[in-house]
């Protein structure tokens, strides 16, 4: 199953109170259906920083487009795929990763 991340910053101007009300109103807000939620991160990060970082499972992307909808008007939100590190090195690599390290 495909693997998102989405980072979500504060529009610049955005104020304490707008943060705060942010916060207050994620308590009543649902995430979509064909999101499975991994992890919700809010952040005390710095204002050019993301101060959310969301984590899901979704076969496309089409949540992204549903938190950008709920969330754009406080949010600058940048989704991305993501994967998960793998355990190990894969004896065979693709294309010109293949040679060996000495």
């Amino acid at each position: 199953m495909p693997l998102w991340v989405a980072y979500f910053t504060f529009k610049p101007g955005t104020n304490v109170m707008q943060g705060l009300a942010a916060f207050e109103r994620r308590k009543t807000f649902e995430h979509p259906h064909m999101a499975t939620v991994l992890g919700e991160y809010w952040v005390n990060a710095p204002a050019d920083k993301p101060q959310v970082v969301l984590v899901w499972e979704s076969e496309d992307e089409a949540a992204g487009d549903y938190y950008e909808a709920a969330w754009g008007d406080l949010f600058d939100i940048t989704v991305a795929q993501a994967t998960r590190p793998v355990s190990e090195i894969p004896e065979e690599l693709p294309g010109s990763l293949g040679g060996r390290m000495t």
